[in-house]
């Protein structure tokens, strides 16, 4: 695929990765920006550095879940973990990083949280959607093997994280596929639930959750701690462990507001 776009210096360069992740940050900052529930929650300026606020969060978390569980990536040197062109970040720790900053933020402003985490969930799919065609070029996320599987994905470009001239299952379309259906989802049904703060939010990582555990099976990328589940037919990943763990908490916190609004 095409991992690098534009050379910039020395090791810098425009990353296809880095430019879809943009797309996908600036589509999210239209629609929401133009949103009924937005004007009526928060201010302009406000909303935008609430935004970049996220963005950074996201970042930094995603990037500190990928170095604690991918420590091997920055064995030679462990001053790579702060070259953000080496290795990557991982999106459950993007989700992790933004609702743990951004709620205190909000708290600090006075802000409704929960109505506005709502909003931001109707299209963070759409954000993470965009963002996997990136993971695609970039060759990171890649899935398993595939052979004899007609939609199966060859990387040839050495700059490429993933194996070269294997057949692999294009793991970075089904979660992208996955986050656009979770969009749609959000957009029909997730709508309705905005009068009651805070199930839109819980809808959205229950999606998430059952989406990252289920696509998992095909990554090529994980490290399995357990070998043999179910007579030796599936492998489970720390990354599913964490899925399960969201999901749990995820269901209760939706069960909790839905359960409050009916007492």
């Amino acid at each position: 695929m095409f991992p690098r776009l534009l050379h910039i210096y020395g090791p810098l360069w425009i990353q296809s990765y880095g430019v879809m992740i943009a797309i996908g940050f600036l589509v999210f900052l239209f629609l929401t920006l133009q949103h009924p529930l937005r004007k009526k929650l928060i201010g302009k300026e406000e909303y935008l550095n609430t935004l970049f606020l996220g963005l950074a969060s996201g970042i930094i978390g995603g990037r500190l879940l990928f170095i604690f569980t991918d420590t091997e990536a920055f064995s030679d040197n462990w001053m790579q973990v702060f070259y953000p062109w080496v290795g990557g970040f991982v999106v459950l720790g993007s989700i992790i990083g933004i609702l743990i900053i951004i709620p205190f933020y909000l708290r600090w402003r006075g802000v409704p949280i929960l109505p506005l985490l709502d909003l931001a969930a109707l299209y963070a799919p759409l954000l993470q959607a965009i963002a996997r065609i990136g993971c695609f070029l970039a060759g990171c996320c890649y899935g398993a093997p595939a052979p004899g599987i007609w939609w199966s994905v060859t990387f040839t470009n050495p700059h490429c994280d993933a194996p070269t001239h294997i057949a692999l299952h294009p793991t970075q379309l089904y979660m992208s596929l996955a986050s656009f259906c979770i969009f749609l989802i959000m957009r029909y049904v997730g709508r309705r639930l905005l009068p009651t703060p805070g199930l839109a939010a819980f809808l959205f990582l229950i999606l998430e959750n059952i989406s990252r555990f289920v696509v998992d099976f095909w990554r090529g990328d994980r490290h399995p701690i357990i070998t043999s589940l179910w007579h030796d037919t599936i492998t489970v990943s720390q990354f599913q462990y964490l899925s399960l763990a969201g999901l749990v908490l995820a269901v209760v916190g939706f069960i909790v507001i839905r359960t409050k609004r009916r007492s």
